[in-house]
């Protein structure tokens, strides 16, 4: 099954696809709340992120969840130590590992220093209580592909849905998946995120 939904930024954070794992610890809490592994998400761009008109979306990332984590075990797995915000790099910037463990914190968790979720944020994220991550996926960020309708029979969002919409023909789903495999690389990030300029050094 495929989830797909609008998305409004690309910032390297939700997603944040770097390390090798693509992880979506943030926004979107009904999506991370009910889907589970060997579900695939995808999202794509809108009029609100870089003015793609309805009919007009392009893909800026698939993942095929091959791992769902609570808060807690996303923070204190050292494998992700490396996605906890920092100030040196965009990719540091960008780390999305920004709730610690903390039982007299409200919610029960600290907000780290971060350039993208304040305060106000923090309810909304933990709603969703799980990370999603993924060793299988695409991610095109500022250089979005698109994907013809007529090619492939995917079910592509005209307005923004906190569940997104649902294709569940997996013969479609696996036709795109392969496609995808044959022509581009998998597990690296094949552009900069959106916010981004053109061409700018990861590092």
């Amino acid at each position: 099954m495929l989830f797909s939904y609008k998305m409004t930024y690309d910032v390297g954070f939700a997603p944040n696809p770097f390390y090798g794992i693509l992880s979506l610890a943030n926004c979107k809490p009904q999506i991370r709340l009910k889907k589970n592994t060997g579900v695939f998400i995808a999202g794509f761009t809108s009029n609100g992120l870089n003015g793609d008109k309805v009919g007009e979306e392009r893909l800026v990332y698939i993942m095929k969840v091959t791992e769902k984590l609570t808060y807690s075990e996303y923070f204190t797995d050292q494998r992700f130590n490396c996605k906890i915000p920092g100030t040196s790099t965009l990719i540091s910037i960008a780390g999305d590992n920004i709730y610690k463990p903390d039982p007299g914190s409200e919610f029960g968790f600290i907000q780290l220093p971060n350039r993208y979720h304040d305060h106000t944020l923090k309810g909304h994220d933990l709603n969703g209580k799980y990370v999603l991550l993924s060793n299988e996926f695409f991610y095109f960020g500022g250089g979005a592909i698109p994907i013809y309708q007529s090619k492939f029979n995917i079910k592509i969002p005209r307005t923004q849905s906190g569940n997104g919409v649902k294709t569940e023909n997996e013969s479609e789903i696996l036709k795109l998946w392969q496609y995808l495999k044959t022509n581009f690389k998998q597990n690296i990030v094949l552009n900069p995120p959106h916010s981004w300029k053109p061409n700018e050094p990861f590092n």
